[in-house]
């Protein structure tokens, strides 16, 4: 196979890995930390206005502890150096900063990410820093409606501006919002995730438009004041499935497009190309779909730095809604993805920033994470699209939203029975160490045996 006439990675390729803080930090109630919408629906108590969620499995207590990463700050970034990782994505507990969702902070919690940057800057690890990864603080919800009200950009604004003040001069990377999909679709409009509102489409295209302005926000709040000194940049976390067509047919293939549109390109066009929604959308969606100003359009063009991607287990087969597939093919295949979006945005720098499979929650040590490694580099040595970062999902194992502890997508396996949550590396940890350690792989006969089960499971 041509790929592997390249088993290298161009030289100052970022590796890293990822973790978000409901799934991983636990220490729910310490700090004097305020709730969250997670919090409120994983203990089964609906939201206002919202029906009662169905209940997680296997997960009875959602992420009041999940890998108790909150009491356990050394253990985690010894595993990152002992991977020899670049950079660690981790996100931010907008409730844990700012109990009740706005000023005043919380000491607690100002001091302990103060520690975890601390201890990165000591390992030589870039943080790249996720402002907001699903856990709305509840009392958001509770007095606006949440990501329904327009009132949440200027609040989400607020948020940033105290992050940027506080942890700015040591954070490159910034992500403001991650998967807007999920928290408008499905926080919204179908209510399988929270907040658990069953709004509809109406209610989600609402709430999506909500994120978008908070995200054009944020992004003209950096620029405005805190890039100069600081010298940063911000993007958004966009996930994508990718999908071919049933049959080589114009019709199919315009499908094909339209899907990518009503899920990637409703977040990535406004942004990357002219400040406005995909054309499939809004002549499809009529008065569902909520229209930007002129004055609104402008402002949100061009609010990202690089294209930050997530690619894998939440969004694909697991969250898409069938519809948006538009009676297509889903597909595994990345380097297509990245393909694809190198030329539709105008090839801009893409940054991996979530990519990953998963295994059972029963299996301990032995995964062969390295079958999703195999075939991203042609990507960039073949289709030359600038990619320069990768982002392995997760650090550890830990609490998988709707799925709670019934996978695991961890580096690092996490014994959730043991009072000290005991940590043990997988074999995709030291498979992963050595790719880092070698910028690549190694010589193409050692991935023969994978080549079938990769091309069966695409």
């Amino acid at each position: 196979m041509a790929l592997f006439l390249y088993d290298t990675f161009p030289a100052g390729f970022l590796w890293g890995a990822g973790s978000a803080a409901y799934q991983a930090e636990g220490g729910w109630r310490q700090g004097g930390k305020g709730a969250s919408v997670w919090d409120t629906f994983a203990h089964r108590a609906a939201p206002a206005g919202a029906r009662q969620p169905q209940p997680l499995p296997s997960a009875p207590a959602g992420g009041d502890v999940a890998s108790d990463s909150y009491n356990n700050l050394f253990r985690d970034t010894e595993g990152l150096r002992r991977l020899g990782v670049s950079h660690y994505r981790f996100s931010l507990s907008w409730a844990r900063l700012l109990p009740n969702g706005t000023a005043p902070p919380s000491p607690a919690g100002l001091a302990h990410y103060g520690r975890l940057l601390a201890r990165l800057r000591q390992l030589g690890v870039e943080p790249v820093v996720t402002l907001y990864h699903w856990d709305l603080p509840q009392r958001l919800q509770d007095a606006y409606g949440g990501w329904a009200s327009r009132t949440l950009a200027e609040l989400f604004r607020d948020y940033a501006g105290l992050c940027f003040k506080h942890f700015g001069g040591q954070v490159r990377y910034w992500l403001t919002i991650d998967n807007p999909y999920v928290v408008a679709w499905h926080g919204y409009a179908t209510g399988r995730l929270p907040p658990g509102v069953k709004g509809g489409p109406p209610l989600g295209y609402r709430a999506a438009h909500n994120l978008l302005q908070a995200h054009a926000k944020v992004w003209h709040l950096y620029n405005d004041h805190f890039r100069p000194t600081q010298g940063g940049q911000v993007s958004i976390a966009l996930s994508s499935h990718w999908i071919k067509p049933q049959a080589m047919t114009e019709q199919d293939i315009q499908e094909c497009q339209k899907s990518l549109d009503f899920v990637l390109g409703w977040f990535a066009k406004p942004i990357f190309i002219d400040g406005d929604y995909p054309q499939s959308m809004k002549s499809n969606l009529s008065s569902l779909l909520p229209e930007f100003s002129d004055a609104e359009k402008k402002y949100i063009k061009g609010t990202a730095d690089f294209f930050a991607l997530s690619f894998g287990a939440t969004l694909s087969f697991q969250l898409l809604d069938s519809q948006m597939k538009f009676h297509q093919l889903e597909s595994l295949s990345l380097r297509q993805l990245l393909y694809w979006i190198s030329h539709e945005y105008n090839k801009p720098k893409i940054f991996i920033v979530e990519n990953s499979w998963f295994v059972s929650g029963s299996t301990k040590r032995d995964d062969q994470y390295e079958v999703i490694l195999l075939f991203f580099l042609s990507a960039i040595r073949y289709d030359e699209v600038d990619v320069f970062g990768y982002t392995v999902w997760s650090l550890m194992d830990g609490f998988e939203w709707h799925r709670g502890y019934s996978i695991r997508r961890g580096l690092f396996y996490v014994d959730f029975q043991s009072h000290d949550k005991k940590f043990l590396p997988k074999s995709s940890a030291l498979f992963y160490q050595k790719l880092i350690e070698r910028n690549g792989f190694p010589k193409a006969a050692h991935f023969t045996e994978y080549l079938p089960s990769f091309h069966q499971a695409s």
